[in-house]
């Protein structure tokens, strides 16, 4: 029989943690007690509880980077847009936008469809310029939407404007858009539509005598 110091050597003849090593060992030992290979257990393979961990941890990470990554994706969708006019962000952009800017009372309006597209035409007498060629005294004709976003619904008859104007034609004048093309007067003062956040230059304002 085997000396019980050869059986401590032989216990765990490949000495490292793996457990198809410690599986091995188990049964060598058992043969050397006298059992045979074929009544040994069989080997079974097991997973770490570790690796166990560090899977379902891994899996959970994905699944919460793709929830993530399409929060993302639906909140960085730009909003739809409503105008496509051009929008001036200083006093600056804005005057130099216009060909003219001028003190005018509108006093008729009337509708008109060109092409498909209804618009308001309002006559209007022009009393100060601050830029451009219409002249103390002259009438113009204003042009702009009746409808939709870009419809300029604060000009109303018999009321004061400031109007910054673009040339559409030889007899007719836009206003560089209906969000700050227009300015209401009532005395002296001056009031910007609710998205209009630009105050005129004080160049402007002494040259049309409002505030």
């Amino acid at each position: 029989m085997p000396s019980v110091k050869r059986l401590m050597q032989e216990a765990n003849p490949v000495p490292n943690d793996r457990v198809e090593s410690r599986e091995r060992a188990e049964t060598r030992l058992a043969e050397l007690l006298g059992g045979r290979a074929g009544t040994a257990a069989p080997v079974r393979t097991r997973v770490p509880r570790r690796a166990l961990i560090w899977g379902l941890t891994a899996a959970v990470a994905v699944v919460g980077a793709g929830v993530v990554g399409a929060v993302v994706l639906r909140d960085s969708a730009p909003p739809p847009s409503t105008s496509d006019q051009p929008f001036y962000a200083s006093t600056a952009e804005l005057e130099e936008s216009a060909e003219a800017i001028v003190l005018a009372t509108v006093g008729a309006t009337r509708t008109v469809t060109r092409d498909g597209i209804t618009e308001t035409v309002a006559t209007v007498a022009v009393s100060r310029v601050a830029k451009g060629s219409p002249t103390p005294g002259s009438s113009i004709e204003v042009a702009y939407s009746s409808s939709g976003p870009e419809q300029a619904s604060g000009i109303r008859d018999g009321g004061e404007y400031v109007l910054l104007l673009q040339a559409r034609d030889a007899t007719t004048w836009n206003l560089v858009n209906t969000t700050q093309g227009y300015y209401t007067v009532s005395g002296d003062k001056l009031t910007p539509t609710a998205d209009n956040t630009v105050a005129l230059s004080a160049a402007v304002t002494s040259s049309l005598g409002v505030s």
